[in-house]
Parts: structure tokens; C-alpha cells; sequence
């Protein structure tokens, strides 16, 4: 199976969506397709991703099918981008993507939760 990386991203979020039209601009090969969560809530549904969880977390599906959340997914998408290939390689060979992983998550914990609590988060018929 071969297809293009999907990035699964929260458009409510101004953060994650400054970063999402960031990756557009430098994806000028066009090899990254993009899942809006908030469009599609139950896109992760089908590998046991709760919507709750896939928006805790990055998501980024790679060519070949397999998921990856947290840093992990960052790691797996930037091998897709030109000047952020090097940034992952690197990440990878100092034997460093665990620890990435780790504060990664560290720092995005409860930020779904956070908007919920300020409102911003309903989908309807979906709550986390």
C-alpha cells in the first residue's frame, strides 16, 4: 500500500493550525494529505482512537498505513518535508526520539481538555 502521509490536526486550535499552514507552505512536493478532526471526528475511529484521544495528540499516518501519535507522528511527518528531514534524521540518530516523544506529550497534555473547558471544543454528538 502506498499513499500519500496524512496529518490528522483540531482546526478550533489556532496553534496547531498555525503549524498546519505551515507544513502547506513548505510541502511543496505535495506529499503530506491532511484529516481535519473537527470535520471528521471519528477519523481515527477504526484503529481504537477515541475522538477525545486523537485530539490530545498529534496523529500522522505514514505511506505505508501504520499510525503514529505524539512525537513519534512529528518525527514521521517531517521525514516528508524538505529542511525537516534533517531535524528527524538527527532526532533518530542521537537516539533522541523517545525523550521527544516524552516532552512532546508532557507539553500537550490536557490541551483538548483545556478548550473544552473554555467551551470551544463541541462537536456535535461527540464529547470527550
Amino acid at each position: 500500500m502506498h499513499m500519500k502521509t496524512t496529518m490528522y490536526y483540531d482546526s478550533g486550535c489556532p496553534v496547531c493550525m498555525r503549524g498546519v499552514r505551515h507544513y502547506r507552505r513548505v510541502d511543496w512536493a505535495r506529499r503530506l494529505a491532511w484529516s481535519d478532526l473537527m470535520a471528521n471526528p471519528d477519523a481515527l475511529a477504526d484503529e481504537g482512537v477515541s475522538f477525545a484521544d486523537a485530539m490530545e495528540h498529534l496523529h500522522v499516518r505514514d505511506r505505508r498505513g501504520r499510525l503514529h501519535a505524539g512525537g513519534y507522528a512529528f518525527l514521521t511527518l517531517w521525514d516528508e518535508l524538505p529542511g525537516y528531514r534533517r531535524i528527524a534524521w538527527l532526532i533518530r540518530t542521537l537516539r533522541l526520539s523517545a525523550p521527544f516523544d516524552r516532552i512532546y506529550r508532557r507539553l500537550s497534555r490536557g490541551r483538548y481538555l483545556k478548550r473544552c473547558e473554555a467551551g470551544v471544543c463541541f462537536v456535535e454528538g461527540k464529547n470527550p
